[in-house]
């Protein structure tokens, strides 16, 4: 099961690598999810990455309890979120939906697609066998603003995708394989 944590904005990667040398056992994994973009520098676009999910962390562990007590081993400020006192692991549809467009190395791979009426048709990358509400079309910035269920409610997220081209008027779109 995941669980999410919930670090310090920008010691994400720092924790995640005490995490897993100090804290982790056999059977577990600690990671950050990340997102592939394209970004302009001096006028040249290259592939970086980002955070996909900025100030936290998962953990896959069927031993939760047993976890956060070795996560005083690391000295960080870090917590399990929590359903009132209990700690909670995603939603198994949440889990599947991260584990599809994340893949084996939980990063999201950069997408490309085009606008048809009110439809984002994915050609490639992460998203395209996913479905979703598009809140944002970002294109000069390659970038697109799903809106996404997380622990019950609905986030946020930004991933990198090229529009090819766009016939639509610029209201909600849905994401189309």
């Amino acid at each position: 099961m995941w669980y999410v944590m919930q670090v310090h904005t920008g010691a994400e990667m720092e924790i995640c690598g005490q995490c897993r040398s100090r804290v982790m056992e056999e059977g577990e994994d600690v990671f950050v999810m990340l997102a592939e973009r394209m970004t302009k520098f001096r006028g040249e676009w290259s592939l970086t990455m980002s955070r996909l999910f900025p100030g936290y962390l998962f953990v896959e562990t069927n031993r939760i309890r047993d976890f956060y007590e070795r996560l005083g081993r690391i000295g960080q400020t870090a917590r399990i979120l929590r359903t009132g006192e209990e700690m909670t692991p995603l939603y198994p549809e949440e889990e599947t939906y991260l584990r599809m467009v994340g893949g084996d190395d939980h990063v999201v791979r950069y997408s490309r697609g085009y606008i048809e009426g009110d439809r984002l048709m994915v050609i490639s990358g992460a998203m395209k066998d996913c479905r979703g509400t598009v809140k944002k079309i970002l294109r000069h910035k390659r970038l697109v603003v799903l809106e996404i269920p997380l622990m019950g409610r609905l986030v946020e997220i930004t991933v990198g995708m090229g529009i090819v081209s766009r016939d639509g008027d610029g209201g909600r779109v849905q994401v189309v394989n």
